[in-house]
């Protein structure tokens, strides 16, 4: 995942991440987020009603959606992954997107 990208595109999703995930120490080095382990964004995204679902309609064809706390759903995408992991990338760079959205609406 690129995180310099996620930074960039959606700054208050980004804030908001790190404020919840590392509350106490914050985030010293954007590079230092290239170990962190992605499956910790599924409990990210959950608490903020944000869902990521993935799904395999064959081994080489992989496609995700998200949904809302309110019942929207966005999805499933047109294009598919041939792997699990490439899927879940652009699965979490839709929900900093869709929660950088939120977030603004709120403010």
């Amino acid at each position: 995942m690129d995180w310099y990208v996620i930074e960039y595109l959606y700054p208050i999703a980004f804030q908001r991440f790190k404020d919840t995930m590392f509350p106490n120490v914050g985030v010293i080095s954007l590079s230092t987020l290239g170990l962190y382990d992605s499956k910790k964004l599924y409990q990210f995204f959950d608490k903020e009603g944000v869902y990521l679902t993935i799904e395999m309609y064959n081994p080489h064809q992989w496609v995700f959606s998200v949904s809302l706390k309110n019942g929207i759903v966005f999805g499933p995408t047109q294009d598919s992954r041939t792997t699990r992991d490439e899927t879940e990338t652009d699965g979490f760079i839709e929900c900093f997107r869709i929660l950088d959205k939120k977030l603004k609406d709120v403010i």
